[in-house]
């Protein structure tokens, strides 16, 4: 069945039509509101054409000498339909198994077919399929639209934009992908920022597609508007760290915000670090500075920050960790850097781990003790700081299905700090909070952690009740006082 996609003179988003039988052509032409792209794709391109090839053809002729806005034509049979100004033709290429190494010799060859427009269709499920894409999207030679079938599709959608392609793809709302990982037309305006993208916007790197990293580019977005700078993030994909790295030069990247799988290895795009990703041997943030690549781990300033903040909301000590005994859970990345800092504070520093050699390795660097992940339980501590619950390794020495820390052990009074949870409270702060812990929410760190992110990307502050609303807007509280988002 033909579809028709109503579109603006360069449409940023575009509607979705499908017709149950043959349209009249010249009377939907007559009530256009906007301009006008029609296709009729066969089931092979993702479309519902049920007819035979000589009738769709000859509906696609139509459209041409009916003077459509444009026409949507096939490259395999842009010979057969004839240019008929003032059509304009598009000529597309799609492929839903993979982006072909020679795609630039097919986006060469759609340039020779009287084309207006060059639509490109194929998969970009990770950086190595988005790279090719990203080359031509770069450097076209004619109005160019590219179109990723998967997680890396919004980066190219946003760097359409940038540079000049006449339109984009979106589903009108959830539930209507045409594939997934597609975003939607609110995704790409409320999140994304898509209306505010031109050729003067530089783009902040956001790694990584969960749920954290959306509401990630969300609030970076909403502090840099607040901020009146022409900044925007751009989700981007890791795979291969060196391709990593030419994506960024490619889309000229002021600073790239990087998940927690990616934070180690990212240490070798990084030329100076800052005593903290030192320290933690990881950066969540890097920042371009002078051509450098300066690495930044935030995380621990933002954790830091949350743990004081709520100790002192509950005491009277100007040095809230001095003499305190903090149990740190995990050898990780954060772990170490944690350790370091609640040292620092004169804190006194317990490391749990199933890992014996590496927690021994961690308490000498710090000066601390350590303990079997088993003796949390039986150690005396009165605050927990859990980085890496090391649930598999507490399944294979217990033999139960759960694993992880067990909140049965928690008092009324402790405070309890889970850095393995995203933006929601973990099982493990749900019960703390149930036990009359004093709980740390996830999102108080997270917006303690942008508000940095945002200085050392643009020398500024943003307001705090700025990032507090992006949070009330995409994540519902987590209880009625909305106590995730901190003090406004």
């Amino acid at each position: 069945m033909p579809r028709n996609r109503a579109a603006s003179p360069w449409p940023t988003c575009s509607t979705q039509d499908r017709f149950e039988k043959a349209p009249d052509v010249g009377e939907l032409l007559a009530h256009k509101p906007k301009p006008v792209i029609f296709s009729c794709r066969r089931a092979q391109d993702g479309g519902d054409w049920q007819g035979t090839e000589a009738e769709r053809l000859a509906l696609l002729r139509q459209c041409i000498v009916s003077k459509c806005d444009y026409v949507e034509i096939e490259l395999d049979v842009a010979d057969q339909v004839r240019p008929f100004p003032p059509a304009r033709r598009v000529i597309s290429y799609t492929n839903w198994r993979e982006t072909p190494s020679d795609i630039a010799a097919i986006y060469a060859e759609a340039r020779t077919k009287d084309a207006d427009v060059v639509k490109l269709m194929t998969l970009a499920r990770s950086p190595e399929e988005a790279w090719p894409l990203l080359q031509i999207l770069a450097k076209p030679t004619l109005p160019t639209v590219v179109v990723g079938l998967g997680k890396s599709g919004v980066m190219l959608n946003l760097l359409g934009k940038k540079l000049g392609a006449p339109w984009t793809y979106a589903a009108l709302e959830k539930g209507m992908e045409a594939y997934a990982g597609q975003a939607t037309v609110n995704d790409l305006r409320q999140i994304y920022h898509y209306d505010a993208i031109d050729r003067s916007t530089r783009f902040i790197g956001v790694t990584g597609f969960g749920e954290r990293e959306v509401l990630t580019a969300a609030a970076l977005n909403a502090g840099l508007a607040h901020l009146g700078l022409p900044n925007r993030s751009l989700p981007i994909g890791v795979g291969n760290i060196g391709l990593l790295r030419k994506v960024m030069d490619a889309a000229k990247l002021g600073g790239v915000v990087v998940d927690e799988e990616h934070r180690e290895a990212i240490l070798s795009i990084a030329t100076q670090l800052d005593p903290a990703a030192t320290e933690a041997r990881a950066a969540d943030l890097l920042v371009r500075e002078d051509k450098v690549w300066r690495g930044h781990n935030t995380l621990t300033h933002a954790a830091l920050s949350a743990l004081e903040d709520t100790l002192r909301k509950h005491g009277t000590a100007a040095e809230p960790l001095a003499g305190r005994m903090v149990m740190v859970v995990g050898v990780d990345a954060k772990a170490r850097a944690l350790a370091q800092a609640i040292k620092e504070r004169q804190g006194i520093v317990i490391v749990a781990s199933h890992y014996r050699d590496k927690a021994q390795q961690l308490a000498h660097a710090v000066e601390a003790r350590h303990v079997q992940f088993e003796a949390l339980y039986t150690t005396m501590h009165d605050i927990l700081v859990v980085c890496d619950e090391e649930k598999e390794q507490s399944k294979a020495r217990s033999r139960t299905s759960d694993g992880g820390i067990h909140a049965a052990y928690l008092r009324p009074g402790m405070t309890v700090m889970d850095l393995t949870a995203s933006t929601r409270s973990s099982l493990l702060l749900r019960e703390a909070q149930q036990r009359g812990c004093h709980v740390i929410a996830p999102l108080q760190i997270l917006q303690t952690q942008l508000e940095q992110q945002v200085r050392l990307l643009t020398g500024k502050s943003v307001p705090r009740e700025v990032l507090h609303g992006v949070f009330a807007s995409l994540i519902e509280p987590e209880d009625e006082n909305g106590s995730w988002s901190g003090t406004p």
